[in-house]
């Protein structure tokens, strides 16, 4: 017999112990836990444990949320759905089929699930402010972007992406002097931070202040060399991980760009 094949029979008979041990009508909870750490099948811990939260952790572990699981969004979102069956009102499933649906440019359906979530939970989770505000940028509903990252800015000071993405706006918008000002601000909390320090000096660009943008744009060509491609895939959670070495290479791409674009100025 396949040795593969030994392991997972012997791991099933685990799990039946497991279930005399704890008993499976009082103790689904914990005998599910165990379930899952050991065999990762997700079927069979919601045959054990038919309960909306453990639909979302399983939905959040093919999400690869915190760099922690598989990545597979098919599963992902049958999961989130699967858990919106047994509790229309679970957390985070709205949140999470709003993102997924967000990367696959899908940004009315993103809309209409970012929505749901707010109306439910409201400020239960910020981050759907944030979420939202991205899927309105993507929309061009610049004010309405603006409102949401601004919700979250208030909430989250300190966050460097949230004022990275309302320069975007601005900067989308052709308020260039916004946009340096928001990404200043963001660089007093986050001082080398290379998508701020680009988004700072294109604005600095676009403002006719040449010698300041060359320092901001040599700086963040400087910070973003400096990145593996694990940083890059932590600043966008939900993207494939497969991708974030591209990814980061288009990234130094075009800040390079920017330095040769305001050298030929």
């Amino acid at each position: 017999m396949d040795l593969k094949k030994q392991v997972r029979i012997y791991a099933i008979l685990l799990i039946v112990v497991i279930f005399i041990a704890f008993g499976i009508t009082t103790n689904r909870k914990v005998a599910s836990e165990i379930t899952w750490n050991i065999l990762k099948l997700p079927k069979l811990i919601l045959f054990i444990d038919t309960d909306a939260d453990v639909a979302v952790k399983i939905g959040n572990y093919y999400f690869n949320v915190n760099n922690e699981g598989a990545y597979d969004l098919e599963k992902a979102k049958y999961y989130f759905n699967k858990a919106l069956e047994l509790d229309p009102n679970v957390s985070d499933a709205w949140h999470q089929l709003a993102r997924i649906n967000f990367l696959a440019g899908n940004f009315g359906d993103a809309l209409l699930e970012i929505n749901k979530q707010i109306e439910i939970h409201d400020d239960g989770l910020m981050s759907s402010y944030y979420i939202r505000g991205l899927i309105y940028g993507f929309m061009d509903e610049h004010e309405m972007a603006e409102k949401d990252f601004l919700i979250f800015a208030e909430w989250d000071k300190e966050n460097w992406a949230v004022h990275n993405d309302l320069a975007w706006i601005y900067f989308k918008n052709g308020d260039y002097e916004k946009a340096e000002q928001i990404s200043r601000k963001g660089l007093d909390f986050n001082p080398n931070n290379p998508w701020l320090l680009n988004s700072y000096g294109v604005s600095l660009m676009n403002t006719n202040k040449s010698a300041s943008a060359n320092v901001a744009l040599l700086k963040a060509l400087d910070e973003a060399q400096k990145l593996t491609p694990f940083e890059w895939q932590k600043a966008y959670p939900g993207n494939n991980p497969n991708v974030a070495k591209e990814g980061l290479e288009n990234f130094i791409e075009a800040i390079e760009f920017n330095v040769n674009l305001l050298a030929g100025t």
